[in-house]
């Protein structure tokens, strides 16, 4: 460990000398190398030389019209030059991403396809020149994933300030087809509901959403066991399904506003369940001012 330790210092002292070696070597000449680092020759000359020196070997066959590498330089290049080209891919994204005043969206797949992606158009429209990227996820808020400018996820409702607000609290639906209703309503109570082909949202055992299961529980009934159920893994698929008259779903309030205007949906049964989670939009600590745009510009627009 301490060997490795002394070898960590080493290359530490000589990362500006391994960084000249490096142009040198992309650029074939010790004159462009100095011009390209903006500094002069005998000092890039000098840390090729100290380099050398730690090596213990020579780098670079000096010819007249530039430089050559030795088999050693060679190895040593190839190291050099695909680490330091990560770095500079990785500074010229973020360099990148200042210039175009990027802003990065992460939420889960629901609220990406039935709220957000439908207002990108007007939310661009509005605040010109943004390069907006949309992560989506089941858990956008687990802080491993992607970081992300701002975070719309459903949650524990918090206590709004400055970073967190409130879009819309969570409010289900029992929902279905016009053509479903007239086929096999009119439903009297949520236990006709629970008698009918189910069309599920299929999620780990601690998602946090509403399935049918405790939809029904908070309605003071259980899932008959003669019922159906079709289980799906992505919330448009559960919708389109829903539209097609192949059973009930659960329609979550602010993501079904669309097709229950267009009447491709129906409420089936008027009496909703609540909980004490929301759709909850977060700012980054450290956000820009055109991020802080986009966050006022969601605020105004889930109103």
């Amino acid at each position: 460990m301490a060997a490795i330790n002394n070898l960590d210092n080493k290359v530490h002292t000589h990362i500006a000398e391994l960084h000249a070696f490096d142009a040198a070597s992309r650029l074939g000449s010790l004159t462009k190398a100095a011009e390209h680092l903006n500094i002069t020759q005998p000092a890039l000359s000098q840390k090729i030389k100290r380099l050398e020196t730690f090596v213990g070997e020579p780098l670079f066959l000096r010819q007249n019209r530039g430089v050559k590498l030795t088999p050693t330089g060679k190895a040593l290049f190839e190291a050099t030059h695909t680490n330091f080209q990560s770095f500079r891919d990785i500074f010229d994204n973020i360099q990148s991403r200042k210039s175009t005043k990027q802003v990065r969206i992460s939420t889960d797949f629901a609220f990406a396809g039935h709220w957000l992606v439908p207002r990108l158009a007007g939310l661009r429209s509005d605040l010109h020149g943004l390069d907006i990227q949309v992560f989506t996820s089941q858990t956008p808020d687990n802080p491993l994933d992607f970081q992300s400018d701002l975070i719309i996820s459903l949650k524990q409702s918090p206590t709004p300030d400055t970073r967190h607000h409130v879009l819309f609290e969570e409010e289900v639906f029992a929902i279905c087809s016009p053509k479903f209703l007239a086929d096999h309503g009119p439903f009297q109570s949520a236990t006709d509901i629970g008698n009918n082909p189910l069309l599920d949202l299929t999620a780990s055992p601690d998602a946090g959403w509403h399935n049918w299961d405790s939809w029904l529980k908070q309605q003071g009934v259980t899932k008959s066991q003669q019922s159906t159920a079709i289980g799906l893994s992505n919330y448009s698929l559960v919708l389109q399904a829903a539209i097609k008259n192949q059973g009930l779903a659960l329609g979550w309030k602010g993501l079904i506003e669309e097709q229950l205007e267009q009447k491709e949906l129906v409420i089936a049964w008027p009496q909703s369940v609540r909980s004490d989670r929301s759709y909850c939009l977060q700012l980054r600590e450290d956000a820009s001012p055109h991020v802080k745009k986009v966050y006022s510009w969601i605020k105004e627009n889930s109103a």
